[in-house]
C-alpha cells in the first residue's frame, strides 16, 4: 500500500488559531484511516478547509473538520458512509490516535444532521437516534466567547473519571440531565417548547454548576441570556452557550446584550 504523504493548506476565518490544529487533526484521520478504512488513503491526498467555528468554545470544530475530511476521501474513493460508521470513527480520530477525552454526542449530530433525540444506553445504534422536526423548535440563539478558552477534552476528563469512579454526586447530575432530555422532547412533541425549555435549559446549567467549575466569563454568557429572557445551559463543554427564549421578538435584545459583553452571537431558528 502506497503510504499518503499528507499535505494541507488552510485558508480558515481564524487562521492563527486554528492553523496548526487543523494540521494534526487532519494527520490523525489519515491514520486512523489506514487501520479501518485503508482504501480510503491508498493514494495521497491534499487538504484545503475553511471553517467559521470558532476554536475551542465547545462548538465541536475539531470533529467537524475530520468529517469533513471523512466524507472528501469518501467522495473521492466513490465510497459511502454508513452513518453511524462515520461517527464512530470520527470519534476514534479524537479518542484513539489524538487520545482526546470526548464522547458521540456531537459526532452523532454532524453525521445525521438535524435535530436529533438520542438515546446512548445502547451504543452506537441507528434505532437509537430519531429525528425531530425542526419547525417545532422554540426561538434559539448561540453565544460564545470571541477568544479561544482551553480544549474540551481538558473540561470532560475530570467529570469523566468520576463518572468511572463511580461518584454519587456525578452519577445523579447525569441522571438528571437524561430526565430534562426526555422532558425537552415531550415539549418539542406537543408544541410547548416555547414555554417549557427555558426553566429546563436553566435547570440544565445549574445541574452542569454542581460538578463543572465555571469560570466568570462563562458565568457572564450564562447570566446576560437570562437577564435577556432567555433559558441558557452551556453548548458544550464551555465558551459557549445556547439560549431558548418563549417570545421570538426577544431576540434583537438577546443579540444587543451578547454585543455589549463582546460575545459572539448567532440564531439558530427564529
Amino acid at each position: 500500500m502506497t503510504v499518503p504523504q499528507l499535505e494541507t493548506t488552510v485558508s480558515v476565518q481564524l487562521a492563527d488559531r486554528w492553523e496548526y490544529a487543523g494540521t494534526e487533526l487532519l494527520e490523525a484521520t489519515v491514520a486512523a484511516l489506514r487501520k479501518r478504512r485503508a482504501e480510503l488513503v491508498e493514494q495521497p491526498a491534499a487538504f484545503t478547509f475553511e471553517t467559521s467555528i470558532p476554536q475551542q468554545v465547545g462548538l465541536s470544530g475539531s470533529s467537524a473538520i475530520i468529517m469533513a475530511a471523512l466524507r472528501a476521501l469518501a467522495r473521492r474513493a466513490e465510497f459511502t458512509w454508513d452513518l453511524v460508521e462515520l461517527a464512530r470513527t470520527t470519534l476514534e480520530v479524537e479518542t484513539h490516535v489524538l487520545g482526546w477525552a470526548a464522547g458521540p454526542q456531537d459526532r452523532v449530530v454532524q453525521a445525521f444532521e438535524g435535530v436529533l433525540d438520542m438515546d446512548f444506553s445502547t451504543p452506537w445504534q441507528a434505532h437509537a437516534y430519531h429525528r425531530l422536526e425542526v419547525d417545532k423548535l422554540p426561538p434559539l440563539f448561540v453565544a460564545w466567547h470571541q477568544s479561544p478558552g482551553q480544549p474540551s477534552d481538558v473540561a470532560h476528563t475530570n467529570v469523566r473519571q468520576r463518572w468511572l469512579d463511580g461518584d454519587p454526586q456525578v452519577t445523579t447530575v447525569m441522571t438528571r440531565f437524561a430526565e430534562l432530555a426526555i422532558a425537552g422532547r415531550d415539549a418539542l412533541d406537543g408544541g410547548t417548547a416555547c414555554r417549557d425549555w427555558p426553566p429546563l435549559m436553566n435547570e440544565a446549567f445549574e445541574l452542569r454548576r454542581q460538578i463543572w467549575t465555571i469560570t466568570d466569563v462563562d458565568n457572564a454568557l450564562v447570566e446576560t441570556g437570562q437577564a435577556a429572557g432567555a433559558g441558557v445551559a452551556f453548548a458544550g463543554s464551555g465558551g459557549a452557550v445556547v439560549g431558548s427564549l418563549a417570545d421570538p421578538e426577544r431576540l434583537d435584545a438577546a443579540a444587543q446584550a451578547y454585543r455589549e459583553i463582546d460575545a459572539g452571537f448567532l440564531v439558530l431558528h427564529q
